[in-house]
């Protein structure tokens, strides 16, 4: 047997040990109440039983101002991370100052710090600015650039585009902020799909800052509202399987479209030492 064909078995067995979890989800999701636990695969070809979405998301609440809220969240985030993550990497990456390479390890270095650590501090600013039960203390971190780990790999990428482009427009009298909105940028897509993906992932999943700072019902979240109604109906198995497939399916979608876009961008910003 050739190597090749050994690779593509090993792939295929790769592929369906991650692709499982996902199927059996799926499976039980469309099983009858009360058999989606032992039930099989061959029993949804007579069986099947898409009901069980719609009585998940009733169960969930206001559905609709769930997925408003979560999708207001996700899209500011995205805008801000993009946004200021890309102007530091630019700044670490093409302009000359006293201390750059020194404040780069600093903003590295913050990676190093649990997300604990900073928990009740952050709080107790979002508080006494009258940020709590908004949406601000969601958004705000990421319109910071509040992600060392995105300005690093924008950082990355930018050093792989060639001086001589940076050089030319500086001849041509454009500043810093033309070049890297001019030429930067739309030559960083993939970066940008990249930053993009974890930010979009990371917000829409994420649950423990809408559990810290949300109180009202009509601000909650898709995530919150998942561990909701885990907790607070007797749920089926099936309803529940229903609704985390319905709240996951965004993400799949996300990552299979972009997914190109995506693998070249971490390709690119790791190879540059």
């Amino acid at each position: 047997m050739s190597a090749r064909v050994l690779r593509w078995v090993a792939l295929v067995v790769c592929a369906s040990l991650f692709a499982l979890p996902l199927v059996y989800m799926l499976s039980v999701s469309l099983h009858r109440e009360g058999t989606g636990l032992g039930g099989s695969l061959a029993d949804l070809a007579h069986d099947a039983h898409p009901e069980n979405y719609g009585v998940a998301l009733e169960k969930m609440g206001d559905f609709p101002r769930l997925l408003a809220n979560t999708v207001v969240v996700t899209v500011l985030s995205i805008a801000g991370q993009l946004l200021t993550c890309s102007l530091a990497g630019y700044a670490f990456a093409r302009i000359e100052f006293r201390g750059r390479d020194a404040l780069f390890v600093a903003v590295l270095a913050t990676m190093m710090l649990p997300e604990q650590v900073s928990a009740i501090p952050r709080f107790l600013v979002f508080r006494s600015l009258g940020m709590v039960d908004t949406f601000a203390p969601l958004v705000l971190p990421a319109v910071l650039g509040g992600a060392p780990f995105f300005i690093f790999l924008f950082r990355q990428y930018f050093l792989t585009l060639p001086a001589e482009l940076t050089e030319a427009a500086r001849i041509d009298g454009c500043g810093h902020l033309r070049i890297w909105w001019s030429i930067a940028l739309p030559l960083a897509r993939p970066m940008l799909v990249t930053v993009g993906i974890f930010t979009f992932l990371a917000a829409w999943n994420d649950f423990w800052s809408p559990l810290v700072y949300l109180f009202s019902p009509e601000r909650s979240t898709l995530s919150l509202a998942l561990a909701s109604f885990n907790r607070t109906y007797d749920t089926a198995v099936e309803h529940m399987m229903a609704a985390s497939a319905v709240v996951l399916a965004p993400c799949l979608i996300v990552y299979f479209v972009a997914q190109k876009l995506f693998l070249r961008g971490v390709q690119v910003a790791a190879s540059k030492h």
